[in-house]
């Protein structure tokens, strides 16, 4: 913890504070767009209430959570803040519009991050982690259509060394496992002969020995 982050947390009970759901290391990097509920926006109290200059400050600094970590938070510090902001605002003066019931970190609360304190706002917080949740999504649907092709490929070779083999997708997802841990375990990236043959020859002998029971 930093001098200034132990001052601030002196001041504020820690044990009292929201834990803020975004680890640090997450990253959102990639991401080039930033999710707006415009509807919730044009019928928000801060939108019908705050001023322009503080309605302008408080989007500036919406955006500018999304680049800091961790992810979607910002600092609990109204001079770091007021830097932030472009152009620049005179820290006096963004702490005293922070005092408005619709100031530039209106909706903002403090929250804890490790033993860092930040500031967190939920609409911001739901938006980042529903980002997370579709590059998940994204990632697990581009790794399932490329086992597949991996599946489809491996079918066809497998099809032309050992035809009874090829049309038992078990044995074939057995093949497949057996290949992928040969290629980890020599740290390697492609598959070669020997890894194919090597698993066949496996998985002729787990046949043998009633691995694979027929379907009732």
């Amino acid at each position: 913890m930093t001098a200034r982050s132990l001052q601030r947390a002196q001041l504020v009970d820690m044990s009292a504070l929201p834990e803020y759901p975004i680890e640090p290391s997450a990253r959102l990097d990639s991401h080039d767009f930033l999710r707006w509920e415009f509807g919730r926006w044009l019928a928000s109290d801060m939108r019908w209430n705050g001023s322009h200059e503080c309605k302008s400050m408080w989007f500036d600094l919406v955006n500018l959570a999304h680049r800091e970590t961790p992810v979607g938070s910002l600092p609990h510090d109204h001079k770091r803040l007021s830097r932030m902001i472009q152009p620049v605002v005179d820290p006096d003066h963004f702490t005293a519009l922070c005092g408005l019931e619709y100031g530039p970190l209106h909706g903002w609360v403090p929250c804890r991050s490790g033993d860092d304190i930040r500031m967190m706002h939920p609409v911001v917080t739901r938006i980042v982690l529903t980002a997370f949740a579709s590059r998940a999504n994204h990632a697990a649907r581009v790794e399932a259509a490329s086992q597949a092709r991996r599946l489809k490929r491996l079918t066809e070779d497998v099809m032309q060394l050992a035809p009874a083999l090829a049309e038992d997708p078990r044995k074939i997802r057995f093949i497949d496992d057996t290949v992928q841990a040969q290629i980890e375990a020599r740290g390697g990236e492609r598959r070669t002969a020997e890894d194919l043959h090597f698993a066949i020859q496996e998985c002729l002998t787990k046949a043998r020995k009633g691995g694979f029971p027929d379907k009732q």
